[in-house]
């Protein structure tokens, strides 16, 4: 691989992470911007357990089907993902889809991959956070059953105890001048 496309993919992977952090925090952050999208966005409820000593099963239900592929609503947005998120800590667990930026995982480059990131605040409104890093690119099992999303993971590939995970969203990554990346995170939210 070049120099130039270690260096997009490595900017990519950052971006991703982001966004997933900023998702975490939602629920911490009374003030956030925020903004509506597709009812598969809005997460309704999530769960993040520890099944033994080598494994995480995370899940998200929201308020309509997530698709298998990219709709308009997501090739109208650099990312999009639901994470689950230590609002503690800024550290989140993402898993997204993004055809408009290009490739950025093995696993499975054209759908839905999980990623880690962390995140910050100083974006500016609408936008909830800024992105800071793409931590990793972590293998996972993703399946969808209509509004409900569930990943299996290696408990090594989280950035943090499952149990650490209180806040889920859905989110965009959308660019903000604001943010030091010139990426920011836009939470989903609907009434």
């Amino acid at each position: 691989m070049t120099d130039g496309r270690v260096r997009s993919a490595k900017w990519r992977t950052g971006l991703v992470l982001a966004v997933m952090f900023a998702i975490v925090l939602v629920g911490s952050s009374a003030g956030n911007a925020s903004a509506p999208g597709p009812g598969y966005l809005n997460v309704r409820s999530f769960s993040a357990v520890a099944q033994n000593d080598r494994t995480a099963k995370l899940s998200a239900t929201t308020d309509d089907a997530i698709p298998r592929r990219a709709d308009s609503f997501i090739h109208s947005h650099l990312i999009v993902g639901i994470a689950w998120a230590d609002v503690n800590t800024g550290k989140v667990f993402v898993v997204t889809i993004h055809p408009l930026i290009g490739r950025d995982s093995h696993q499975n480059p054209d759908a839905w991959h999980a990623h880690t990131a962390t995140v910050t605040g100083g974006a500016t409104p609408p936008n909830d956070f800024c992105l800071v890093s793409i931590d990793s690119t972590p293998t996972a099992g993703i399946q969808i059953h209509g509004n409900t999303m569930e990943v299996n993971v290696r408990l090594s590939a989280l950035p943090e105890p499952p149990s650490s995970f209180n806040a889920a969203a859905g989110f965009t990554v959308e660019q903000d001048p604001a943010c030091p990346s010139g990426l920011a995170v836009r939470l989903v939210q609907n009434p």
